[in-house]
This record gives structure tokens, sequence and C-alpha cells, in this order.
């Protein structure tokens, strides 16, 4: 067993050890297996990752974890998304860092990433393959932490009824905008929007803008992500849902890159951000409070909005930034 600042250490040294690697063919991999794993974003979502690794930045988020005996530890079943590259590594360390054991099922689209960064975390701390086991069935857990869509959590709430649970549903994120921003401004809004294709639940799906709004700004700063129309899985996508808008007769801005759709609805698919229009910032934030529930986080320029992030970091999480607001460490401390 590892005492937990040789858990720390070993955090440490695998950002140090994946820092100096030539990560080409594992990403090449990666997209082979999941065609939305482009290598620019799986290289974002790693620096998301080493940006954690600084002693003083983990000690801080590892400091509310006690010591656990050898015979304490219990076994935590995680089922992991797969809809962004290494979406799922925050729930393993936190597992690992606070001593106990993940049974941990990848998804398929995701496992290419998860395992290699397993077995780069074995090669500089061999102890720390006992606290992982990969596995497809969850048995003899003693609590589980499961990501997936509204209907699949509705299914791993029933189905782990028995056990403690922390269960994740879908979720998604708005962006507001002022109104008196510039190109340059909302160049890092796009960014939130577009990294990732817009399928990880911190993505901006939606937007708010005020009235008489002109977009033509918005899409001027978009031009930054035209590289993704020649991306044919992206692009069958944008043809798929323009056919639909225009068979319902329903009416959206495009410019090849992405299409605009007024709806109140805070989910859009791929290819496509909803908008809705606000008359007074009192009207936003009652706007914002309907999609309270649904709210993964909420970005502005440079976090001028109250509760909002700045523009640019809603892909940037820190590592005390919990997935729906609820607080890992805690689940599994109060486990003990």
């Amino acid at each position: 067993m590892l005492n937990k600042e040789q858990r720390l250490q070993a955090l440490i040294d695998l950002s140090d050890l994946v820092s100096g690697m030539d990560n080409f063919e594992i990403f090449e991999n990666a997209r082979h297996r999941n065609g939305f794993f482009i290598q620019p974003f799986c290289e974002i979502a790693l620096q998301s990752i080493l940006d954690w690794k600084r002693h003083d930045i983990l000690s801080q988020w590892a400091a509310q974890v006690a010591e656990i005996q050898p015979s304490a530890p219990k076994k935590i079943g995680v089922i992991l998304a797969g809809n962004i590259p290494f979406v799922g590594w925050h729930d393993l360390i936190s597992i690992f860092i606070s001593g106990n054991v993940a049974f941990y099922k990848p998804s398929s689209n995701d496992e290419v990433l998860i395992d290699w960064l397993l077995e780069c975390l074995f090669k500089v701390s061999p102890d720390a393959r006992s606290y992982f086991q990969k596995t497809e069935q969850m048995k003899g857990i003693d609590s589980i932490i499961a990501t997936g869509s509204t209907s699949t959590a509705t299914h791993f709430h029933y189905y782990f009824r028995q056990i403690p649970r922390l269960i994740r549903g879908s979720k998604s994120s708005l962006g507001f905008i002022f109104g008196f921003e510039n190109q340059a401004e909302l160049e890092p809004l796009m960014d939130d929007i577009m990294q990732y294709f817009g399928l990880g639940c911190r993505n901006v799906r939606k937007i708010l803008v005020p009235e008489d709004y002109d977009f033509s700004i918005f899409f001027q700063a978009l031009e930054k992500y035209r590289f993704l129309t020649d991306h044919h899985k992206f692009q069958n996508n944008a043809i798929y849902h323009k056919s639909i808008f225009y068979m319902n007769g329903d009416s959206f801005l495009d410019n090849d890159i992405l299409m605009l759709r007024e709806t109140d609805s805070i989910y859009a698919p791929i290819s496509v951000v909803n908008y809705e229009v606000y008359s007074s910032l009192d009207h936003a934030r009652e706007i914002i409070t309907r999609h309270e529930s649904d709210l993964q986080c909420l970005v502005s320029h440079q976090g001028q909005l109250s509760g909002s992030l700045p523009f640019g970091t809603a892909q940037k999480p820190a590592i005390d930034q919990y997935a729906d607001g609820v607080n890992t460490l805690d689940f599994l401390l109060s486990l003990n």
C-alpha cells in the first residue's frame, strides 16, 4: 500500500513523464477508435490534467483525505463516460488519492486513452497498480460512481439502489453575451463551444444574447474553428440537422461551421448551438434559473456576470471543480 504522500508523488511523477512524451501515436490510436478524438482535442484534454500536477495544488485538494488503514479500502465501481478524451480520469484519481480501489469499466470510446494513462502511472509507481482493476461487471463493489445520459442515470439509480452511489446524468452549459464584446473577446467563448465538438457537459450549447444582437461578430469569432468543416463526422451531423431544420420549416442562422437556432432548450445536437434573447439582466437571470437543474457551468466575458466563469475556461476545470457540483472526495470519505 502507498501512503497519501506517495500517491500524491505518483501523480506528480506521472505528469512529469507524460509531459516529456511524444503522444502522437497514442492519440492516433484513440482517433481510429473514436473519430471525434482528434489530436488537437486530445492534447487539450491531457493538458488540463497536467495543469493539476503541482504538489501544492494536489496537496490542498487532498487535504481532507485521512490515511486509510490497509484493511479498510473500499471497492469503488466506476462506469466511465466516453464523450470527450480522458473524461473519467478525475474520478479515478479521486479514488486513488482517497486510498480506495477503483473497479473501472471504461467506455469503448475512451478506453485507449484511459488505459494508456494508467499504464503510464504504473510505470512511475508500480505499486499503484493495486489500486485499479479493469472490469466488465460491477460485482462485489461497496459503492458506485457512474456517468451517463439522464435515462441511463435512472437505470443506474435503480440497479445500484442497494449501495451508496454517485450518479451523474445529462448536463449542459450556457454562455452569456452582454453585447459589447468584440471579435477577440468572443474568441475564447468559441473554445467553450467548439472544443471536443461540443460533446462535453461543460461545452456551451446555448447562448443568451441581448435584443437586436449582431450575430456577424459571433460568426467572425467562430472562424478559428473553420478547420472542423474538414471533419467528415462533424460535417455529416451538420448536413443532417440542417436538412431536418429545412424539412420542419425551422429558421436558423448558419456560417457553414455552426448553426444557431432560437429555442428555449439548453440542449443542442452536435453542430448546433441554441440561443435565446433576453430583454434585461433580470430576464437573463430568469432564463438561467430556469435551466439551473440542467446547468453544468455558465460563462461570460471575464466572468463579469455574477456566478459565471470567464470565456475560454469552461473546459479547464480546476481539480476541485467537481462535475454537477458534487464533491467526489466528500462522497468517498462518507463511505468510511
